[in-house]
Parts: C-alpha cells; sequence; structure tokens
C-alpha cells in the first residue's frame, strides 16, 4: 500500500466520522430545537451540554483530516478538499462522502440559526415581562427597591409624607 493510498483511506474513515458526528449534531440541535418551542429547561441544559462535546469531536476530527491532507500536500482547509477531489476525480466514494459532510453541515446549521431566532425570541418575552413585573405594576409601586413601604404607599396608609 502506498503512502497516498494510505491516506485517501484516512481522508475517507475521516469523512465517514464527520459525517456521523455531524449527523448527531443535526439531531440535536432538532431535539434543541423542540425544547426551545416548549420551553422545557431540562432538555435545553442536556442538550447544551452533549452540543459542545459533539462540537469538540468535530473539531478533532476537522484537525484529523486536515492532517491527512496536508500529508497529501493540500491545505487543511475546504477548498484542500476539493483541490483533492479535483486531482482525484475517480475517487467517487470519496466525493460521495465530501458532498453528505457538507449536505449535513448545512443543514445543522440552518437549524442552528433556527434555533438562535428562537432564542432570541423567548429572550425578549422574557424582558418584556420582566418589563411589566418592574414597571408596569401599580402594586409594585408600592414597594421601593428594599421592600420597604414607598411615600405613595404611606399615603395610602393615611399618614402624609415626610
Amino acid at each position: 500500500m502506498t503512502q497516498a493510498s494510505a491516506q485517501d483511506i484516512a481522508i475517507q474513515q475521516s469523512l465517514t466520522e464527520e459525517t456521523e458526528a455531524m449527523n448527531a449534531l443535526a439531531a440535536l440541535l432538532k431535539k434543541e430545537q423542540l425544547a426551545l418551542s416548549n420551553g422545557d429547561l431540562n432538555t435545553l441544559n442536556q442538550t447544551t451540554a452533549n452540543k459542545s462535546d459533539l462540537l469538540r469531536h468535530i473539531v478533532e476530527l476537522e484537525k484529523t483530516r486536515g492532517i491527512h491532507l496536508s500529508a497529501l500536500g493540500f491545505a487543511n482547509k475546504p477548498e484542500g478538499m476539493q483541490d483533492y477531489l479535483n486531482k482525484y476525480p475517480d475517487n467517487i466514494t470519496t466525493a460521495q462522502l465530501w458532498k453528505d459532510l457538507l449536505s449535513v453541515s448545512e443543514q445543522a446549521k440552518e437549524d442552528n440559526r433556527t434555533n438562535g431566532l428562537l432564542i432570541n425570541r423567548r429572550l425578549s418575552q422574557n424582558q418584556a415581562a420582566l418589563g411589566v413585573l418592574g414597571h408596569g405594576n401599580s402594586a409594585g409601586a408600592l414597594y421601593g427597591p428594599t421592600g420597604q413601604a414607598s411615600l405613595g404607599s404611606a399615603n395610602i396608609k393615611g399618614t402624609a409624607p415626610r
């Protein structure tokens, strides 16, 4: 087995592992999306931890693929992968793996963007609710920040403000 063919096999293996990890991330993002929609904090906490671990794993897999590409003289970036595929157009398996990885990565990117929008919407709703509780509620105005009755409440109790 030549050095090039060993690297070819290693690149295929890297792409296979990356695609599996990216599929897992895409599934996790869908789960996160559902939890965001339902306000399920337990699931959100779990998915956040799992997502961080999975992203670290994906970064390591990308580095491994980059090492193999570099060993063959290609740049350690997406353009390098495309250059590799252009140089070896008969390597249909690797080309399909790369196409699959790009496809699932694009879907994960879109799901992540959607989740960001859901998070921002939820944050806006929470801020609006806090605004109503803090400023729009007349009963809340009876008490100051220390919890003591404010001057306005003293008037209600029948004593004049000092």
